[in-house]
């Protein structure tokens, strides 16, 4: 039988993991936001051979599962560390990378794909005459990507990013696989203290709930600012 009382010590005992997870997710998304910049003008501007290389990059992560990616990088990338770092003197023993590092690595590389469509999306929602504006008071090409292009680029790519947020958190239910602790692991965690996995369970799947609603309210209230301010 269902028990309440069960259910909520689980929801305050999940509540320990929230700011772990949140923080994670949020790295991986600057990280992967960033790589997908660089990846939106590199095929933006066609540029030789990196340009295909990246075509080839994005059709793998795009076609490859996450939880396979996650234990390639999990055997490869102590491999590919540690004569990387010997190569400029830094002593490392490959069994002690942190699979933080892991799961930062492979879903900031899997999300790049997808963050490089929404930011080479949202660049060309800006009006190009705007940018020959800028161009014609004599902006360079950075004054104008900071002043005109990216504050307009961002009101429209911010629900994409909340999204991508999103899916980064509910994502990281595949880190457990390497032994990193984010709610969903937290929930198996004390569902197999008590052996009452269905109280867990719904305990995490509220969290998750809660912050879904939490997250879609503050970014769609900042939108809402960022509109008025054009």
């Amino acid at each position: 039988m269902f028990k309440f009382d069960i259910l909520v010590e689980d929801f305050v005992g999940i509540l320990t993991v929230v700011p772990k997870t949140l923080l994670l997710a949020l790295v991986i998304l600057l990280i992967s936001t960033f790589l997908g910049g660089i990846i939106a003008i590199i095929q933006q501007y066609k540029i030789p051979i990196i340009s295909q290389l990246i075509t080839v990059f994005k059709s793998f992560l795009r076609g490859t599962p996450a939880v396979v990616l996650l234990y390639i990088m999990y055997y490869a990338l102590p491999q590919i560390s540690h004569p990387l770092l010997s190569l400029i003197g830094i002593e490392f023993n490959p069994n002690n990378l942190n699979p933080v590092i892991t799961v930062i690595v492979t879903f900031s590389l899997t999300l790049s794909a997808f963050q490089s469509e929404i930011i080479r999306g949202a660049f060309l929602s800006v009006n190009y005459g705007q940018i020959e504006a800028a161009y014609s008071l004599g902006y360079n090409f950075l004054q104008t990507l900071w002043r005109v292009i990216v504050p307009q680029a961002l009101t429209e790519a911010l629900p994409d990013f909340l999204n991508s947020y999103m899916v980064i958190i509910k994502a990281l239910s595949l880190a457990f696989l390497i032994t990193v602790v984010d709610i969903f692991a937290k929930a198996k965690i004390v569902g197999a203290m008590t052996f009452r996995y269905l109280e867990a369970f719904v305990a995490a799947a509220l969290i998750y709930w809660c912050i879904s609603a939490l997250l879609t309210y503050l970014v769609n209230r900042y939108e809402i600012s960022l509109r008025k301010g054009h």
